[in-house]
């Protein structure tokens, strides 16, 4: 059974996969080579944690 999306806001900051830091803000970068919109990027490595199809609420 898959698991429910909660329906609330967390109240801890998540990890990079990739370097393991606190993810305390997440940093976007506009493409258009790709079939995507937005890269999410790490801001401590640099490295791509996520790729956005839509511009978010939260990105302004």
């Amino acid at each position: 059974m898959p698991a429910k999306l909660a329906s609330r806001q967390a109240e801890y900051d998540p990890f990079c996969p990739h370097c393991e830091e606190k993810l305390e803000e997440i940093h976007w970068r506009q493409i258009e080579a790709v079939n995507a919109e937005y890269l999410l990027v790490c801001p401590k490595c640099r490295k791509v944690i996520g790729i956005g199809v839509r511009k978010a609420a939260w990105i302004n």
